[in-house]
């Protein structure tokens, strides 16, 4: 049950919904695109949506367009923020979306997956996100019951808060309206799924690769646009940000990252979280995961607790300026139950 609240905690954080808000939040009455991502141009083509802190969007998406349509990677975390990558699509292309792909199950990944499947659009993904989009994420999405329940709190603190208060009032209003956007996530399934190894699509004479390799949850799709060099890695790659390991399996992710160092020296990433990258960014990544599970494995060599360990580890110089400081301290938790077999990822 703990570890359920965490969870929700850590999205609900993670996409800017807490009660604390944040600097910089999108405007609650009318969300746009520019708030919630920015969309870059990585190769002709081939387009990053990079989530900006606070907004509606979360985790990257991006999409790639061929001569007969185009193939969306990630739907975002919100309902809103997939209609807003629709859009801006269509300002780059009259084609069609022919595919969307899950990269993995994560909500900040998979909450738009609903806007696809109205629009009658497949979306692929590995098998197990089959199994884990409408379970595993149940944890990190409050009930109805519950959202209905903030909803109504929230509105009595607001009607409560006298007008001169302007800051709590407009902090309160902020909140409202993203529990509105977190009642409107309908919790969808992939459509297409595939097991291991490699899928071959083809957006007319574009190629586009999907591979899974396994870390990040046991469910991970990367997509390989082969003209262009460019890897979407979903949360197999963080670029300058700590990751989230509440599913990860490290001792499977640090050789699935040196994989995708080999094959792709010199390729353009898209990550799941921060800005497009190169090879060194991404071997920073890597080598932030082996030196996390170098040194809990020491503690735990040296009989320290969790607890004794999340103290006294500290967070190497090197990955100070990341982003999301604030899992420095899950990271070791969870590398410390990873390697005393105690973890649970359910």
């Amino acid at each position: 049950m703990r570890r359920a609240a965490a969870a929700m905690i850590f999205w609900l954080a993670l996409a800017g919904l807490t009660t604390a808000g944040a600097p910089g939040l999108a405007s609650p009455a009318a969300p746009k695109a520019e708030d919630d991502f920015q969309l870059v141009k990585v190769a002709e083509g081939v387009y990053g949506a990079i989530a900006k802190s606070g907004g509606l969007a979360s985790g990257n998406a991006g999409f790639i367009v061929g001569d007969s349509g185009v193939l969306v990677v990630d739907t975002f975390f919100t309902p809103i923020a997939a209609n807003e990558l629709i859009a801006e699509i269509g300002k780059v292309t009259s084609q069609p979306i022919k595919y969307a792909v899950n990269t993995h199950y994560h909500l900040d990944h998979t909450g738009g997956n609903q806007v696809f499947t109205e629009r009658n659009v497949p979306i692929i993904a590995q098998e197990n996100v089959m199994k884990w989009q409408t379970t595993k994420n149940r944890k990190f999405l409050p009930t109805p019951e519950e959202m209905q329940k903030r909803r109504a709190d929230t509105a009595k603190q607001l009607a409560d808060t006298p007008a001169d208060q302007k800051d709590k009032r407009a902090q309160l209003e902020r909140q409202l309206s993203r529990i509105d956007v977190m009642m409107s996530i309908k919790l969808t399934n992939p459509t297409i799924t595939f097991n291991s190894g490699v899928l071959h699509l083809y957006l007319g004479s574009r190629e586009v690769i999907l591979v899974t390799l396994p870390g990040h949850t046991g469910g991970d799709t990367l997509v390989y646009v082969p003209d262009a060099d460019v890897l979407f890695t979903g949360d197999m790659g963080w670029a300058k940000t700590l990751p989230n390991l509440v599913d990860a399996t490290v001792n499977d992710w640090v050789p699935s990252l040196d994989k995708i160092l080999s094959h792709h020296p010199n390729s353009k990433f898209v990550p799941g979280h921060g800005e497009v990258a190169g090879a060194a960014e991404m071997r920073d990544f890597r080598d932030y995961l082996d030196q996390l599970r170098t040194t809990v494995k020491q503690a735990i060599e040296s009989g320290l607790t969790i607890e004794q360990a999340k103290q006294q580890l500290k967070l190497p110089e090197k990955y100070k300026g990341f982003a999301f400081q604030n899992f420095a301290q899950s990271n070791i938790e969870d590398m410390y139950k990873e390697l005393k077999g105690t973890k649970q990822t359910g």
